[in-house]
């Protein structure tokens, strides 16, 4: 057998590398916008913070409707295809052509004309990270044997998106310098992230253009199910909604948090707006620490249990990490942000475990790509409402473009940065309260500790 075969025991580290080049381009394509976009548009395009947010926002309204059809014809198109791979690859290099498109400032005076072009772009962008990010997932399960193999795929994919996520966020302010500062210097970066998602997705095709498609991962009769009768059967799933507001609610959260960390770098710190890694490193580094975690924790307190516990821990954690910047404390803000990013990766491996098992007992029920495209629209609905509460939060304290740092606006920048995430992250935990309501019966029949580990 060859060396970048599947096999009983294993699958070769060509394909595994191959498939975390692939998470590592989704993280390229997704990384710069809910970090730095809202402060792109209020600073050089100069729109209204609320006008601003609502161009973060709109797109994701649009994924609301379409990303549950996009989930079901993503299939299909892989059936028509013959494999997930060739979908994941075009909807890919539209995504790398699209990134600049999101920083470049046209000639344009109206300023309703300009919210509208970004507004394309977005919609554009996000229709195409749906396709590329319903059919990444799935391909996890034609590339593998086993669930073993599977969840390889899965691991190798966050870690790459966690590792490029971190690279990301230390060279964006050199980017930016190197590029001349501005509006220039913010498209010289996305050329730049452009021509390393060309090379990560050469290297995604090249490693897995070989292998074997499991007749299994597709099932025409779920993919040709009427979308009425597929998206009938997902509402039906309550377990299943109660995680999709769990992840709103945690995309909301963190969309707040990446929105505001400009304005606090600048506001709270006297730091450059784009220098993102004193705020955003402890944060991503404990992610990546926190992926090895998730697999014991899991086995030990199942994918409930974690995310019961996990999602408190969570809300400390963040309540320390923003006591910290509030004060100036950085060594405060370095070991709350770690201790929060861990927690967040070991929740969001019981999040997607979770996602899995309720899905995988909805048998006979809808294709797997109509509840992904849900819960794809789920994580972008919940980060563009972080940028719409970010925008209208700011815009409610009076802020505009290149405001002189008072005293005043430090308090108020504060009590942004506090409010706008905290208030998501409750809500999260009281629908992961209501989601083990749903689950018990059948958790407690079906062991789901001994389920959520082999999963994970």
């Amino acid at each position: 057998m060859s060396s970048t075969s599947n096999s009983s025991r294993g699958i070769s580290l060509m394909r595994l590398g191959g498939y975390g080049a692939g998470g590592s381009a989704n993280a390229l394509a997704a990384t710069p916008v809910p970090m730095l976009l809202l402060y792109f548009l209020t600073e050089y395009v100069h729109l209204e913070p609320w006008l601003a947010g609502m161009v973060l926002a709109a797109p994701k309204l649009w994924d609301v409707l379409v990303d549950m059809p996009i989930g079901r014809y993503s299939d299909q198109l892989a059936l028509r295809a013959g494999g997930r791979l060739r979908v994941c690859i075009m909807s890919g290099l539209a995504l790398m052509v699209l990134l600049p498109l999101t920083f470049f400032h046209p000639a344009i005076t109206s300023k309703p004309l300009l919210a509208a072009f970004y507004v394309l772009i977005q919609i554009l962008q996000a229709t195409c990270y749906t396709v590329f990010g319903v059919t990444f997932l799935a391909l996890a399960g034609d590339l593998a044997t086993d669930s073993l193999q599977r969840n390889k795929f899965l691991t190798v994919g966050n870690l790459g998106a966690a590792l490029t996520t971190i690279t990301l966020v230390v060279c964006v302010p050199v980017l930016i310098r190197f590029g001349g500062g501005g509006e220039r210097g913010y498209l010289t970066m996305t050329l730049v992230v452009a021509l390393a998602m060309a090379f990560m997705y050469a290297w995604f095709y090249s490693a897995v253009r070989n292998a074997p498609v499991h007749p299994a991962a597709l099932s025409e009769s779920a993919a040709e199910m009427s979308l009425r009768d597929g998206i009938v059967a997902v509402l039906r799933n309550r377990a299943f909604l109660a995680l999709i507001i769990v992840i709103i609610a945690l995309g909301t959260a963190g969309g707040c948090l990446n929105s505001l960390i400009a304005y606090e770098n600048q506001y709270l710190l006297g730091r450059r707006p784009e220098d993102l890694f004193l705020l955003a490193g402890p944060v991503l580094i404990g992610g990546l620490l926190g992926l090895p975690l998730a697999v014991p924790v899991l086995r030990r307190l199942g994918d409930t249990g974690t995310l019961r516990i996990g999602f408190l821990i969570t809300v400390a954690a963040f309540i320390g990490y923003w006591a910290g910047l509030a004060s100036g404390l950085i060594p405060v803000v370095m070991v709350a942000g770690a201790i929060y990013g861990i927690i967040c990766s070991v929740a969001g491996v019981a999040l997607t475990a979770a996602v899995l098992d309720t899905v995988k007992s909805a048998k006979g029920g809808p294709s797997l790509g109509l509840y992904l495209g849900m819960f794809m629209s789920a994580q972008k609905l919940g980060m563009s409402l972080g940028g719409v509460v970010s925008g209208g939060l700011l815009s409610l304290i009076g802020y505009h473009a290149g405001a002189p740092a008072t005293v005043e606006l430090h308090h108020r920048i504060a009590l942004l940065g506090l409010v706008g995430p905290l208030v998501p992250l409750l809500i999260a935990c009281v629908a992961i309260w209501m989601f083990g309501v749903y689950t018990q019966p059948r958790l407690t029949d079906n062991n789901p500790v001994d389920s959520c580990a082999e999963t994970f």
